[in-house]
Parts: structure tokens; C-alpha cells; sequence
């Protein structure tokens, strides 16, 4: 996205101010960049080269197979279309998509089903528009051809018309405005060979992204995820489910998760609450600042609450909040 949006006269800078990412993350294999973070990108670029129909689009045709990284590669190992599909939706996280796909049998097509509405409104038709013209250059690229019937899109019929010149396809058979967003593959198509075919190096990129995503979230765990989502995003405190989109599970997946690992969304959101207390009190941030910036409704629940974390309420912390700060600043994981 940077990319192109420099190739649109941005700069690096400008797009990724207030994200939280910095120029060197964007080379960094091993940086972890949240949706929260990737949506405030896209809102600088939406800001930037003006939020009209088709800037995703554009966005979209910097996409390559090699960009979506290990999962591309499985799927271009297929060995057949299905396969390469069905391999690969259950490892989504893995890739650039905020899209959820599946797939659904019709008469005699297949529709794999790219879902939209956990994505914010304010940056879904560009989200939409990037991840589906990217996947039409990736498919390009590793000579992929479903051989689409047709599109269905939730986009509006500007946006829809651009996304069948990135397909290649008639106008026509782009049709906006839908509930959800579709591609139509003849059913016959799914069980094509792709060229560069492979069970043996499929499995073993499959085997790869298996490892690659308990990894990810072995490093921190489910509960340090959560934990750095809610510290990173502190103009607005995200819901339970919301974090859990974020991290690609459901939310009764999630609670589940964070039980098995001792904890749940409400202890964690108390801990990054009354961490982030003692840092704006340690700063000198008076009381009714610190409780619009945690979300508080009111001013006297912050106070409760600090009262339960500290034994005395914010008013009267004093020095004590500050030297205490800085020690739970230091103690915070990264």
C-alpha cells in the first residue's frame, strides 16, 4: 500500500503518520502489524488521494503471489484449484486479506464467498476493492485462471466497474451492489491442475504455514496479542470482538483461548487500563483527562477503579503514582 500511494505522490511519512509503524517495519519480516494499524494506514491514504471509487483498485494492482508470502506458495502448489483454495482459507491470517472467504456449492458453479462485514465502514470499499483486484493479480501472475462466471460485490457500480477491467472481465458480469461479495467458478474449473502442481511440496507448505501461525501465536500467546492490541490502540478501547477479528478468531474462540491460558478479555483490559492510569497521572494528566482516555463514561467509575488497583483514589496518589509509573512502564512485556 505504501507503495503505491508514493507511486500517487505520498510520502512514506505521510502515510504512515499516527499508525504506530515504523518505515523500517515495512522490511521487516519478522514485524507484526495489527489491522487497527493497517486501517489507520489506509485512512491516511484515503485522506491523501481522496476517497473516490477505484483508489483501491489501484492499491491492489502493486499486489504479487510472492507478497502473500508462504500461503501463495502453497497455493500455487495446488495441485488443483479446489485444493489450493481449501488449503488456504484456514490460514487466512497468514495473507494480506481482511476478507473472510469460504466457499459454498451452487448449480454448477462454486462460490467462494469473501465476506466484508467485520472490516470498519469508513475503509470497507477500499479494503474490498484492494483485496479483490490483489487477488486478481495474483492469480495472474501465478497463472491462475478460475475462468469467472461472474462477480457479485457489495461495491457500488463505480467501484464494480473497475474490478472487472482488473479481472478482465465484460461490465456486465460485475454486478454491484449485492449482499456479500462472490466469485462464480464453474464447478468443473475447481478441479483443474494447476502448472505448477505438487501434492508432495503442497503438503509441505501447508505443514509450513501450520507451524508459522502456532508460532505467531505461541511467541506471545493469545493473552500477549490481546494485551498489545489494547496498548496500541488507545484513541478508542476496542470491544472483545472486535480484538478477536482482529486476530482472525471468533469471539468464543478467543474467551476460550485466554481461559486456557489463565486469564480473560476483562482482567487483561483492567491490567492495560490501570497501567495506562499511572503512566498519564505519573505525566501530571489531571483525573478527568486520564478517564475520557480510558473510556470511562464517568469520571467517579475511574475513580472505583483506580481505588481497587492502588488503595487510594487518583486525587491523592501524589509522587507516589509517579514513581510507581515508571517502575510499571518498565515492567511492561514489548
Amino acid at each position: 500500500m505504501v507503495e503505491g500511494a508514493v507511486a500517487q505522490g505520498m510520502t512514506t511519512t505521510r502515510c504512515l503518520a499516527g499508525t504506530g509503524i515504523q518505515p523500517p517495519d515495512l522490511a521487516d519480516e519478522n514485524a507484526q502489524i495489527w489491522a487497527h494499524q493497517e486501517f489507520a494506514l489506509i485512512r491516511n491514504l484515503l485522506t491523501g488521494l481522496g476517497d473516490e471509487p477505484g483508489l483501491g483498485v489501484r492499491i491492489g494492482a502493486y499486489s504479487t503471489i510472492g507478497r502473500t508470502g508462504v500461503i501463495g506458495f502453497m497455493m500455487l502448489a495446488g495441485p488443483t484449484v479446489r485444493a489450493a483454495l481449501e488449503r488456504a482459507i484456514p490460514y487466512l491470517a497468514l495473507s494480506p486479506t481482511h476478507l473472510r472467504f469460504s466457499l459454498e456449492e451452487g448449480d454448477g458453479v462454486v462460490y467462494a464467498v469473501a465476506a466484508d462485514d467485520e472490516i470498519p465502514p469508513d475503509v470497507r470499499t477500499f479494503v474490498v476493492e484492494r483485496d479483490l483486484a490483489g487477488l486478481a493479480v495474483a492469480f495472474r501472475g501465478a497463472q491462475i485462471d478460475l475462468h469467472l462466471v461472474r462477480i457479485e460485490t457489495a461495491l457500488g457500480p463505480g467501484s464494480a466497474v473497475l474490478l472487472a477491467e482488473a479481472w478482465g472481465l465484460e461490465p456486465a458480469a460485475v454486478v454491484p451492489r449485492c449482499a456479500t461479495n462472490r466469485l462464480v467458478i464453474p464447478r468443473e474449473r475447481m478441479d483443474v491442475r494447476l502448472p505448477q502442481a505438487d501434492e508432495n511440496t503442497a503438503r509441505l507448505f501447508e505443514q509450513q504455514c501450520r507451524d508459522l501461525l502456532e508460532a505467531r501465536m505461541a511467541r506471545v500467546g493469545v493473552a500477549g496479542q490481546v494485551r498489545s492490541r489494547l496498548q496500541h490502540g488507545r484513541d478508542e478501547w476496542p470491544s472483545m470482538n472486535e480484538v478477536a477479528a482482529d486476530l482472525h478468531l471468533d469471539e468464543r474462540t478467543l474467551r476460550r483461548r485466554l481461559t486456557a491460558e489463565g486469564t480473560s478479555f476483562r482482567q487483561i483490559l483492567d491490567e492495560v487500563r490501570h497501567g495506562r492510569a499511572l503512566e498519564l497521572l505519573g505525566q501530571g494528566a489531571a483525573v478527568a483527562e486520564v478517564a475520557r482516555e480510558l473510556g470511562y463514561s464517568e469520571t467517579a467509575t475511574f475513580t472505583r477503579a483506580f481505588t481497587r488497583w492502588e488503595g487510594v483514589p487518583p486525587s491523592r496518589a501524589g509522587e507516589g503514582v509517579r514513581k510507581v509509573a515508571g517502575a510499571h512502564t518498565r515492567a511492561e512485556p514489548g
